[in-house]
């Protein structure tokens, strides 16, 4: 199977986008990852979204984190 997904080496230097289901568990969980992710693995910086809770996230929140990121991480916590 083809893999064209792209790939990083490392964290470090990178731009995260956290994506927030704004479950109560969940803005706990992403405040800990960026913290993690800065002091353990040289994350440059750490940004967050708000997602719906119940839907798919409109297509310019898509746009902003492809624009802005290297990396995403999608957080669907209760």
């Amino acid at each position: 199977m083809e893999d064209d997904i792209p790939h990083i080496a490392d964290l470090q230097g990178a731009t995260v986008a956290i994506l927030n289901n704004r479950w109560t568990s969940m803005n706990i969980i992403s405040e800990q990852i960026g913290i993690i992710l800065k002091e353990q693995h040289g994350v440059a910086d750490v940004f967050e979204k708000l997602i719906p809770l119940a839907s798919a996230a409109p297509q310019e929140t898509f746009d902003e984190v492809e624009a802005k990121a290297q990396v995403a991480i999608v957080g669907l916590a209760n």
